[in-house]
């Protein structure tokens, strides 16, 4: 709820409280503060002050409110009004975080509102800037904004880039593209930060990132009318936990893994072994080199693609039998080893031999950059083409391809030859397996825009398709782990994390069963985070990554409440062990298991070392998994230069570390590693007062605790305790003392731990 800066006066500034953050609002609605209500500290960065709320016009033009009012007909909306437009923003307080939502929008006659734009808020935090989740904080406070719903992207649009502080944001502050959306919902600066998000009008055809036509949308998500956000203040170490309430409580995706929330769950990060070649015929082979592994999954990536005849239609190629009825049989065949089947994709990528392209009829609702118009005739025959126009090129529209009826064509040049006309040269006819024709002065030609593979880009109404068509695939073989490899392609279309969001929460959304389901991606977005387990990018031993790289993805991963992980890491049934352990230690000193062990079933069926790199893999994984390694040696490890081996003593508890050298001979002594005793590491809670927001977080001591649960006593009245995070948050109803215990439930044979404390909450602070 919007309230007065001061109940003694006329509300001239208000403030928004969102969990134990205070933004406040000038008379014209912008935003003069972001208060920590615990202490009073002011985040918010100095001269930097935006609208909370406002608007770009059809002429590009921003229009913001002079002017912002509590509404007389309900006192949690909020009215920002100019001479042009008014937006009627409703403000729902909840116990931890609050939700902005549009609730009404008015434009003066002949005003066309194009985009809404939230913030950015921009804020003083520089330590912890999570892009994509739309955190920042540092060691004492955190906050955030989160889209709730596809149209509301948690990002910023790149043709308003000067609305929004955009030169000051800091490009690729983890390194390589590959590991984060470069329009994330927040943003490092020169400064501070900053947490943005907007929502286009889709209700008729707009031109998006200069040159590619998207639209129109019907019904309610090509309005703005409904953009919503939660925003919430929070300590650093509850923020899990506030996700999970605004998760749960807004209705976004929540998947979980035996139950468990995944962005807290350790089964999250288990590896895959990934095989280029995974068939019907071989597939006993690759179910017992991964039990040899410890490993439960075994996944296709035949190339780039997966095992599909075609990317686009996604209908499963000859290696698992032509079928989903084959497929079917192949997972039930592993599941009854205790083993998964996993299938990669290559997300909104059109193959050039797919259903989708191959006329007649061309499919029209393929990524498309400008349509030009050919200004003489065009003979079937004919290798140059002149048209009114380029028909654009560049940024997102890949390639030099066109579109005439239902004829593909390339071209390699194109040049103004007058005012009012342009020659394209080189033209090649009847591409994807189209069939040239004429065709007479005025016909259209429509630039198609190819994805890295050379193939075209599905547009929005064809993401939905593929996202129905992957979803029906979980559903009916039973395939429980996805990657969406090129994710990215899914917003060069147009449609930013609005794509991403029809791709990633349409699959989740079409499952039947969201247990259990591991999806990943390149490249993660806001608008998925919530439906995206991990991320689990790059690898040691690539050419395009390396150990650094894989650092500073954990970096972000980190900063983006996600789990460790260490990529992909190429095995061979002839690989040194002795290299194998080399890279599983790096992993091991990030605290990351490896996503990824690739290779062939071929290469381990022939291979004289298959044995002992597998029960490597195994013992490693065993001893990440219980978060075994100390600080001062996962800090050993990080030495690029030295090599280690693992033995297992006592298994999944205790195991004996040896560094070696490169000859393969001891260095010095062993050290011990060990799983940690189940129990806390967390000190008695604080004391909570009546009426006001409390906050206490319990951690257990192992990887391995599943939930948290309340097992004597209870917690005082008004507080509840969320059993994937162990966050106890809420607002004390009444004052008192009260005992309660707490009981970790763990997994994997690890022994239940429980501790008790004592809550003491007074009706007030003293002051």
């Amino acid at each position: 709820m919007a309230e007065p800066a001061s109940a003694a006066q006329e509300p001239r500034s208000l403030r928004i409280k969102a969990g134990f953050l205070s933004i406040g609002l000038d008379q014209a609605g912008r935003v003069v503060s972001l208060v920590d209500l615990r202490n009073g500290t002011d985040y918010a960065a100095a001269g930097r002050s935006v609208p909370l709320v406002s608007v770009v016009l059809g002429d590009g033009k921003q229009e913001a409110a002079t002017q912002v009012q509590v509404s007389r007909r309900d006192p949690r909306v909020l009215v920002f009004s100019s001479a042009k437009v008014t937006v009627e923003v409703k403000v729902v307080k909840y116990a931890t975080y609050s939700t902005l939502e549009v609730v009404r929008l008015d434009a003066a006659p002949g005003t066309d509102v194009q985009t809404l734009l939230w913030g950015p808020l921009s804020t003083s935090v520089t330590q912890k800037v999570g892009e994509d989740v739309g955190v920042v904080g540092n060691s004492r406070f955190a906050f955030g904004i989160i889209p709730l719903n596809d149209k509301t992207v948690g990002a910023w649009p790149k043709e308003f880039d000067s609305l929004g502080f955009g030169a000051d944001v800091e490009s690729l502050p983890y390194g390589h593209a590959g590991t984060q959306n470069g329009r994330s919902a927040g943003a490092k600066t020169s400064w501070g930060s900053i947490l943005r998000a907007y929502t286009y009008d889709y209700s008729k055809v707009r031109i998006r990132e200069g040159e590619i036509p998207i639209g129109p949308l019907s019904g309610p998500e090509g309005k703005i009318l409904g953009s919503k956000l939660a925003v919430f203040g929070s300590a650093p170490d509850l923020v899990l936990t506030v996700l999970s309430q605004v998760a749960q409580g807004e209705d976004l995706p929540y998947p979980t893994i035996n139950g468990q929330w995944q962005k807290v769950a350790q089964a999250t990060r288990q590896p895959f072994l990934t095989l280029h070649d995974l068939s019907t015929e071989n597939l006993a082979s690759a179910v017992n080199f991964a039990q040899q592994a410890g490993i439960r999954n075994v996944y296709s990536v035949q190339g780039a693609a997966g095992p599909w005849r075609s990317t686009g239609h996604y209908e499963f190629n000859s290696n698992f039998g032509g079928s989903d009825a084959v497929a079917t049989q192949m997972v039930a065949t592993a599941a009854a080893s205790g083993v998964r089947v996993g299938v990669h994709t290559l997300s909104n990528f059109i193959a050039p031999n797919d259903p989708y392209i191959v006329p007649p009829p061309a499919d029209t609702r393929l990524t498309t950059g400008l349509t030009v118009k050919l200004t003489r005739p065009l003979a079937e025959t004919d290798t140059t083409l002149y048209a009114d126009g380029n028909s654009g090129g560049g940024r997102y529209v890949f390639g030099r391809r066109l579109r005439l009826g239902d004829e593909f064509l390339t071209f390699s040049g194109v040049t103004q030859i007058s005012a009012t006309e342009w020659q394209f040269t080189g033209v090649n006819r009847a591409r994807w397996g189209s069939v040239a024709a004429s065709y007479p002065e005025g016909t259209s030609a429509t630039r198609i825009a190819e994805n890295q593979y050379g193939g075209a880009r599905g547009d929005l109404p064809v993401i939905d398709e593929i996202a129905t068509r992957l979803a029906t695939v979980c559903n009916t073989t039973g395939i429980r782990n996805i990657s969406y490899d090129g994710l990215e392609e899914a917003s060069w279309n147009g449609w930013s994390g609005h794509g991403f969001a029809h791709l990633v929460n349409g699959v989740y959304r079409h499952l039947k069963s969201q247990d259990g389901f591991i999806s990943e991606a390149s490249n993660p977005s806001s608008n998925t985070w919530f439906a995206q387990s991990r991320i689990s990018w790059g690898g040691i031993g690539w050419s395009d990554s390396n150990y650094d790289q894989v650092t500073r993805n954990n970096n972000f991963y980190r900063a983006n409440y996600l789990p460790p992980m260490g990529g992909s890491l190429p095995i061979g049934g002839n690989t040194s062990t002795l290299s194998i352990e080399r890279n599983l230690a790096l992993g091991a000193s990030l605290g990351a298991n490896f996503g990824w062990f690739e290779t062939n079933v071929s290469s381990l069926s022939g291979g004289s070392n298959t044995r002992e790199i597998l029960a490597a893999i195994k013992t490693w994984n065993s001893a990440i998994a219980a978060g075994a390694f100390t600080p001062a040696q996962q800090q050993l490890m990080t030495d690029q230069s030295k090599y280690w081996h693992l033995s297992e003593v006592t298994a999944d508890k205790r195991w004996s570390l040896q560094e070696l050298d490169s000859a393969d001979n001891p260095v010095g002594a062993a050290q011990v590693v060990e799983a940690s005793e189940p129990g806390f590491t967390t000190p008695e809670p604080p004391d909570g007062y009546v009426g006001e927001l409390y906050g206490f977080k319990v951690t257990s001591s192992t990887p391995q605790t599943t939930r948290y649960e309340v097992t004597s006593g209870a917690l005082p009245a008004g507080l509840s305790l969320n059993k994937d995070t162990g966050g106890i948050t809420g607002i004390p109803t009444t004052s008192g003392a009260t005992h309660f215990t707490i009981t970790a439930r763990n997994s994997d044979g690890v022994p239940d731990a429980a501790v008790t404390y004592k809550l003491k909450v007074a009706k007030s602070q003293p002051s």
